[in-house]
C-alpha cells in the first residue's frame, strides 16, 4: 500500500526517504504529532534513519530548527508509517484522548487529564450508542375503552 510520501530515492543498495517528504502532506498538528511518534519510534529501533544538514519547516518542528532525517524505507518502516498516519489523521471522538509514550514522558501530556478525558468520551459514546434512556415509570395508557365514561358505568 502506497503513502501520500512515497517518493523514495536509493542509496548503497536500500530505499530511503526524506522525514520531510513524508510529513509534507500532513497538516501541521498531525506533522508535530507525528514526529513526536516518529521519536518514539526511533528510539526502540523500528527503523534506522540518518540526519541531514537541511532542517524542517519551522512551522511543523516548533520554536527549535529540527534538521530533517533520512530514513531506511524497510517494510517495518511501512507498517509504521501507515498505522502512525492513521493515527495523527484521526478524526473519531477519541482521537483528542490518544498520546504518545514520548510525550507523556516529556511531560507534554498528563496522564491523569488524558485518562479523565478518555472516560468521558467512552461514557458519551455509549449513551449515544443506547440512545435515550426511559424513566422506568409506566406510562398513561393512550386513548382506548378504560378512558370513556361508558366503560366505567358497565
Amino acid at each position: 500500500m502506497e503513502t501520500d510520501s512515497k517518493r523514495d530515492l536509493e542509496l548503497e543498495g536500500k530505499a530511503v526517504r526524506r522525514l520531510s517528504e513524508v510529513i509534507l502532506s500532513l497538516p501541521d498538528e498531525a506533522a508535530r504529532r507525528f514526529l513526536a511518534a516518529y521519536d518514539e519510534a526511533y528510539a526502540q529501533a523500528v527503523f534506522e534513519a540518518v540526519y541531514l544538514r537541511e532542517t524542517l519547516p519551522a512551522k511543523i518542528s516548533g520554536s527549535t530548527a529540527r534538521r530533517d532525517e533520512l530514513i531506511e524505507v524497510t517494510p517495518a518502516f511501512e507498517r509504521w508509517e501507515r498505522r502512525t498516519r492513521a493515527c495523527v489523521l484521526d478524526t473519531s471522538p477519541h482521537a483528542d484522548v490518544s498520546t504518545s509514550l514520548d510525550e507523556l514522558q516529556k511531560g507534554d501530556a498528563s496522564f491523569a487529564e488524558l485518562a479523565k478525558a478518555r472516560r468521558d468520551a467512552t461514557l458519551a459514546q455509549g449513551k449515544a450508542e443506547r440512545g435515550p434512556r426511559r424513566s422506568g415509570k409506566k406510562s398513561k395508557p393512550r386513548g382506548g375503552a378504560a378512558k370513556r365514561p361508558e366503560a366505567k358505568a358497565a
